[in-house]
C-alpha cells in the first residue's frame, strides 16, 4: 500500500505544480511605439523640441567642464517634473560626481525652451521625465 501511494504520489506531482502556458497576442503594426495604450487610455510621454538628440546637444554646450578637477567617467541622473504648460520643475540629480550633479541641476533649471507635456486622452499632464547622463574627461 505504501508502494503504490508513493508511486500515485510522484506520478501526480508534475501535474499538481505545472504551469500552463499562455500565448502572447502579436503587436499590432499600427500600434505606435511612442504611445502606450492601457484599457482605452492613450498615454504620449513628454518630448523636449527636437527630441533627445535637441537636449543633449543643449546640455553639450552648456556644460562647464573646467570644473571637474579629476577625469574619469562620471554619471548622473537627473529628475524633473514636465508641467502640464511645458515647463519644467522639482529638478534633482544625483550621481557619483558632485560636479556633474550641480552642473545638470544649474542647466535643467536654467533651461528656457518649453517641453511639449505629456498627455493622457490628448489632455496635457504633469509627468515625472528621467534623463541619465554620462560625462567621460
Amino acid at each position: 500500500m505504501k508502494t503504490i501511494s508513493l508511486i500515485i504520489f510522484f506520478l501526480g506531482t508534475p501535474f499538481v505544480f505545472s504551469q500552463t502556458v499562455q500565448q502572447e497576442e502579436p503587436q499590432k503594426p499600427a500600434q505606435l511605439l511612442s504611445e502606450s495604450k492601457v484599457n482605452d487610455t492613450i498615454y504620449t510621454p513628454p518630448e523636449f523640441p527636437g527630441g533627445i538628440p535637441a537636449i543633449r546637444k543643449h546640455i553639450g554646450q552648456e556644460m562647464n567642464t573646467s570644473k571637474f578637477t579629476e577625469s574619469g567617467l562620471f554619471k548622473s541622473v537627473t529628475t524633473f517634473d514636465v508641467n502640464p504648460d511645458g515647463s519644467i520643475s522639482s529638478v534633482s540629480t544625483t550621481g557619483n560626481s558632485p560636479i556633474l550633479n550641480q552642473e545638470m541641476d544649474r542647466i535643467m533649471k536654467k533651461l528656457k525652451k518649453k517641453w511639449k507635456p505629456a498627455t493622457i486622452n490628448g489632455r496635457p499632464v504633469k509627468t515625472q521625465y528621467t534623463m541619465p547622463m554620462g560625462l567621460n574627461i
